[in-house]
């Protein structure tokens, strides 16, 4: 008996209390509405207004280019290998800038960098 007792003491003998239990079913979650994060339809005078605002803004990017960096398009100007392919390249990518920055249609968001620096 003393030999019994030396085996349990080190080891957890199973009861009848320790058997799995079937699980309880977890109650039912509440249906939630989600929200769509979609932007709405613009109607025809949003998007007239929002092409405005991007033409806008684009000419103040690229003249805010032109005057930031006028030295080193000047010495860009002079490259004789400039010619009018490369000339429309550049400018296409100058311009491709402006895209970086959000419009009301694109962002879905209450932030619209556009007219925030065109002060609208």
């Amino acid at each position: 008996m003393v030999k019994e007792q030396m085996q349990t003491d080190n080891l957890k003998v199973p009861h009848e209390k320790d058997a799995l239990r079937p699980r309880s079913p977890s109650p039912s979650l509440p249906s939630a509405e989600i929200p769509s994060f979609l932007p709405s339809n613009p109607s025809a005078d949003d998007a007239a207004h929002e092409q405005a605002m991007k033409d806008k803004f684009r000419k103040f990017w690229m003249s805010s280019l032109a005057e930031g960096f006028k030295e080193d398009l000047e010495e860009i100007r002079k490259e004789p290998n400039l010619g009018p392919s490369r000339l429309a390249l550049l400018i296409d990518s100058l311009a491709a800038g402006a895209d970086v920055f959000t419009s009301s249609a694109s962002s879905g968001t209450d932030m619209n960098e556009v007219d925030v620096v065109m002060g609208e």
